[in-house]
């Protein structure tokens, strides 16, 4: 079962980094860090409190806009039938899924945070970036889960989307306030939620896909 989840991990990874899709979200993230602080403007304690928000709505715009591509190789080849037969429960591959997924394009956000934190003089810039590290597990996994779901809808992408942010909202809430005040209990109850999602998600992914299959 190692052997074969490794095989799933190194085969997502060279999907994902084929695709470019990390790097079209991390171009996205630092355009938008970097702009946001002239669109917001000369204000310092606007830029401090507002520009948290800013990164965060970025990041999950970033990693929900390929929604409807985010299974579209394993669909294309068949591959989710192959992974039926296989002795690795379907869920366990959505999890590996989600961990690609966040280690190409969430990890890299997390470590450029602190840069753009600190260029909008956020107050606390440490517990900032340890909140889109606790945070963007649950965006990932949740970025899974939905795009199994809008994976055979015409054009569906966009109506998950809009209906995902609702789901997402604690991260936007949580996360500017890790880095705009006292961080700790934004800090545990991110990690709560992700938590959570992990719990939740990578069972809804498999339902969806084995529905789809059916």
């Amino acid at each position: 079962m190692i052997g074969a989840l490794w095989a799933i991990a190194l085969r997502e990874m060279r999907l994902k980094a084929r695709r470019g899709g990390w790097a079209a979200a991390l171009g996205l993230f630092l355009t938008a860090g970097s702009l946001s602080a002239l669109s917001l403007g000369r204000d310092a304690d606007l830029l401090a409190s507002a520009g948290p928000g800013v990164l965060w709505l970025t990041t999950l715009l970033c990693l929900l806009v390929g929604l409807d591509g985010v299974h579209e190789d394993d669909q294309n080849s068949d591959t989710f039938l192959l992974y039926r037969i296989t002795s690795v429960p379907l869920s366990i591959v959505m999890i590996v899924k989600a961990l690609i997924a966040w280690a190409l394009t969430c990890l890299p956000i997390t470590l450029i945070s602190p840069l753009l934190l600190a260029s909008l003089g956020a107050p606390n810039i440490v517990g900032g970036a340890i909140g889109f590290l606790l945070g963007t597990p649950a965006v990932s996994l949740f970025a899974t889960a939905l795009g199994a779901v809008a994976a055979k809808m015409r054009r569906g992408a966009a109506l998950v989307l809009f209906l995902a942010l609702p789901l997402l909202t604690p991260v936007l809430i949580l996360g500017p306030a890790s880095a705009t005040g006292p961080a700790t209990i934004p800090l545990l109850l991110m990690a709560a939620y992700s938590l959570q999602a992990l719990a939740i998600c990578p069972f809804i992914a498999a339902s969806a896909i084995r529905t789809q299959m059916a």
